[in-house]
């Protein structure tokens, strides 16, 4: 038997505990849920600079790695370009995980990553600069 999970304790599961992020939510009935529910919809977003937020959405995610390829993951991961990216970053690997997107993208002259992290119901965005 299954227990169905309400909308707060998703989003709170697969909030990143150690990064800032951004929860695009693309279901509307999720959002609604949420609200019925009382919950604080500000807290889906801890980036805060919504120019930064908007470059990052609008970016092209040329890169896209499969739930399967990133569960395997040894840590840290070094891709083609030299991102490092940590198992840490990754929320949860669980079946609900479609995939996970990367960007690279330049913002008021400073370059950035971004990470999307695919659900049905929403992704996650975490936004870091590059050195």
């Amino acid at each position: 038997m299954t227990t169905k999970i309400n909308a707060c304790d998703l989003v709170d599961s697969h909030k990143p505990k150690d990064f800032k992020f951004f929860f695009d939510i693309k279901d509307t009935t999720l959002i609604q849920e949420l609200e019925v529910a009382g919950y604080d919809i500000s807290s889906l977003n801890t980036i805060i600079d919504e120019d930064l937020i908007q470059a990052a959405l609008t970016s092209d995610f040329t890169d896209k790695y499969d739930r399967d390829i990133i569960g395997r993951a040894n840590e840290p991961t070094i891709f083609e370009d030299g991102i490092i990216m940590s198992k840490q970053l990754i929320t949860k690997t669980d079946k609900k995980l479609e995939s996970i997107l990367k960007s690279i993208f330049i913002h008021n002259s400073i370059g950035y990553v971004a990470w999307k992290y695919q659900y049905e119901r929403f992704d996650i965005i975490q936004i870091f600069v590059l050195i």
